[in-house]
């Protein structure tokens, strides 16, 4: 029982850096991607960093479980220096002037990186800090869980518990204009209006945010691949929507940098936007594309999502529609009384 208490620390430690790098090792280009916009050293990509990173945390997780005696001091050492790093890197983006995007868990653990993505990573590191003083002990995880006795194994299985249910408890704090309200069954509205996530679309500029986006007009983003086949009849339909969304500006977000999507297409290269890394589209709910939403200048989403070439042509036809009916209004003027 005396050593079952220090197991946890080392087992607790290795189970989330196997999930971690296993994670990062199924979308390596996210990873990348994450390390850029947390605008890392260079020499970190001269490295290969993004790539080994994950490979890395999956070699410290068995050092843990593996190593015995004085060896376990040094994969001690080197988990006390992986999580004090993440704690640096994570207080250090908390200091930019925008939201950055977690990928501390790949995609398993996507979200947004806020105070509480840094309180949990100090816990993570204060763990480590008791990992480490223990370790001098010499005595590795393998040789303490052969000395277990049944009360040792009980009060093991019941801390492992615990911390499950913490997980599935603990959520990944999102900021406050990205929380979208629940829909309920039994409301008759189809579309319920949701905030404009948090996310970038690359332009002619650089990266632009989507609510800065919608600040000066009303926009209809049509997400597209110019390289599949329909690609060439979203190109095709871009005038006529146009056309019937005046005065609403329409895009077409290609799923690839703007600058490629521009050489591809340089006939609408005013229209163009990129979506490399597919964050916007996936904040947004498009699964696939073609696809399409409506931006209000409120900041909230005025339709959408809508997949496939026969959606987009019905949310233009709604949008249309409205769009006429308010200049209708307009043109009409407030009603004026005739005197009695």
């Amino acid at each position: 029982m005396p050593s079952a208490p220090f197991l946890v620390p080392p087992l607790l430690l290795a189970v989330l850096l196997t999930v971690s790098g296993a994670a990062k090792l199924r979308h390596a280009a996210d990873t990348r991607s994450v390390m850029q916009k947390l605008k890392l050293p260079r020499f970190l990509f001269t490295i290969r960093a993004p790539r080994l990173l994950p490979w890395g945390e999956l070699l410290v997780a068995a050092l843990l479980v593996l190593l015995p005696g004085r060896a376990y001091v040094v994969a001690a050492t080197l988990t006390l220096l992986l999580f004090a790093a993440y704690v640096v890197v994570v207080a250090r983006a908390l200091t930019f002037d925008t939201l950055i995007l977690c990928g501390c868990f790949g995609r398993l653990g996507l979200g947004w990186i806020t105070k509480q993505t840094l309180v949990r990573n100090c816990v993570l590191l204060a763990v480590a800090l008791v990992l480490f003083a223990d370790s001098w002990r010499a005595q590795g995880v393998l040789t303490r869980l052969r000395g277990l006795d049944s009360s040792g194994w009980a009060w093991l299985a019941g801390t492992t518990v615990a911390m499950l249910v913490t997980a599935l408890v603990v959520r990944e704090g999102r900021p406050p204009w990205d929380r979208r309200p629940d829909r309920s069954d039994d409301t008759d509205d189809a579309y319920a209006p949701s905030p404009i996530p948090y996310a970038y679309l690359d332009g002619p500029t650089g990266p632009v945010l989507l609510r800065r986006l919608s600040n000066a007009a009303a926009r209809l983003l049509v997400f597209w691949d110019p390289g599949l086949e329909d690609g060439g009849v979203i190109v095709e339909r871009l005038p006529t929507w146009r056309e019937r969304m005046s005065p609403v500006q329409v895009h077409l977000v290609s799923r690839t940098d703007w600058s490629v999507a521009r050489d591809l297409h340089p006939d609408v290269a005013e229209d163009l936007l990129g979506d490399p890394e597919n964050e916007a589209r996936s904040r947004l709910g498009l699964r696939s594309v073609p696809g399409a939403v409506l931006l209000g200048t409120d900041g909230l989403l005025a339709g959408g999502p809508a997949t496939g070439l026969e959606e987009i042509e019905e949310l233009v036809d709604a949008a249309a529609e409205e769009i006429e009916a308010s200049m209708a209004a307009v043109d009409r003027g407030p009603a004026v009384q005739q005197p009695q």
